[in-house]
């Protein structure tokens, strides 16, 4: 064998290892830490602008890919809570996390596994925090929306010290055992119908003050008409009596001079 196809026999595996050692390549959904003898030194991609086929030193830099999407933890299993109004419920819930940064997810977690059972965990606790200060009938129906944002504050709080940023906090199912969910529904039910009857209660009492206010201008107004022509109130009052006496079908023998007719021979009633 010639020097020359020596040369190429063994260079090219030997520049195709060290190619290899010292070319990675970043996509534009991942982003990197690149290590040198285990000591972080740079970041690639955290901003989504930098993909390509990068250069290393090699054997002597390693790098960490990491996601930029993101990504989802959906527990297995349900988490108990005790409520305020101290009602057990099962909830099942899932969050939607990413890591924003790099160097310190590396330093607290290493990898995503690792961070999934951080995550696992914190989720587990801001729950029993959270859903525990509040009443059940705002976990089941009320104010699930404002606790799910109150959880996802709260592990924000807790993530961020790991490089990650939760995105979204969801309940997917929350729950009452078997055993207890006919007894807060009723409870339920109650309070709805209490409610209801206080509004009706409430409506009876304003319609009340409105026809006994009606009533009062009425007879005010009434009262104002006859003093301004009490002669006219007289014939009209006897004109209303006179309506009232004799239904239809109505025979009456009255003297004509009674003083009950005393307006049908004079409008001030005279003789």
């Amino acid at each position: 064998m010639s020097t020359r196809n020596f040369a190429l026999f063994f260079g090219l595996p030997v520049a195709m290892i060290f190619a290899s050692a010292s070319l990675y390549s970043v996509s534009q959904t991942q982003q990197a830490l690149v290590l040198q003898f285990g000591k972080p030194m740079r970041v690639v991609n955290i901003e989504g602008d930098d993909a390509g086929i990068k250069l290393k030193v090699p054997f002597t830099e390693a790098v960490q890919i990491y996601d930029r999407r993101v990504l989802e933890l959906s527990p297995d299993g349900e988490s108990e809570i005790v409520t305020a109004d101290q009602e057990r419920l099962e909830v099942k819930s899932f969050i939607r996390w990413r890591i924003t940064n790099p160097l310190r997810f590396y330093q607290a977690v290493k990898d995503e596994n690792n961070a999934r059972d951080r995550l696992e965990g914190l989720l587990e606790a801001s729950l029993r925090r959270i859903l525990g200060a509040a009443a059940s009938s705002d976990i089941i129906s009320g104010r699930r929306s404002q606790l799910m944002n109150a959880i996802k504050v709260n592990l924000n709080v807790e993530t961020r010290q790991l490089g990650i940023e939760v995105v979204d906090v969801r309940i997917r199912a929350a729950d009452l055992p078997q055993a207890n969910q006919e007894r807060v529904f009723q409870r339920m039910r109650s309070e709805r119908e209490q409610a209801a009857a206080q509004v009706r209660a409430n409506g009876e009492r304003r319609a009340q003050e409105i026809r006994g206010g009606a009533d009062k201008d009425r007879a005010k107004i009434i009262a104002d008409a006859y003093n301004q022509d009490p002669d006219f109130a007289a014939f009209y009052r006897s004109m209303q009596a006179y309506d009232k006496s004799f239904p239809a079908g109505t025979n009456m023998v009255v003297s004509p001079d009674s003083d009950f007719f005393r307006y049908f021979n004079s409008r001030k009633g005279g003789g």
